[in-house]
């Protein structure tokens, strides 16, 4: 009986291991060149390349270089899409000129929205490139 308890146990370790693997590698992805300082997740960004991950735990992960996190936003909500825009595009909120990431949109996906700003505000876009096209 212990064995065929410990065979069950080891088999459900091993499905939830492939199965977050499998998970993962299904992550959406996408790079851009950000040509301005931005605000992300109350992190101040500098200018500069960064790639964009929506994690199966419904986060966006930027980072700055590879394996390095440099904020990990968690989505508020999905935002319907109206094209069939194959490269991503990133919205910023200007408040005060401070440009606030707010939508992540990647290829293939609804939108994603990282920060629900109240009150007027303008529109920064900035597009990026899909390297798994």
């Amino acid at each position: 009986m212990n064995r065929r308890v410990l065979s069950t146990i080891a088999a459900l370790v091993v499905a939830i291991v492939v199965g977050g693997a499998v998970a993962y590698a299904q992550s959406s992805f996408a790079t851009a060149e950000i040509a301005f300082p931005f605000v992300a997740g109350g992190k101040e960004m500098a200018a500069g390349k960064y790639s964009f991950e929506l994690t199966p735990e419904r986060t966006v992960v930027i980072r700055e270089s590879p394996g390095k996190s440099s904020a990990v936003l968690p989505i508020i909500t999905l935002l319907g899409r109206h094209d069939r825009d194959a490269d991503p595009e990133f919205v910023f909120d200007k408040i005060n000129g401070r440009l606030l990431l707010s939508e992540v949109w990647l290829p293939g996906k609804d939108g994603l929205l990282v920060l629900a700003t109240k009150g007027p505000h303008e529109h920064a876009v900035s597009g990026g490139s899909n390297p798994r096209k």
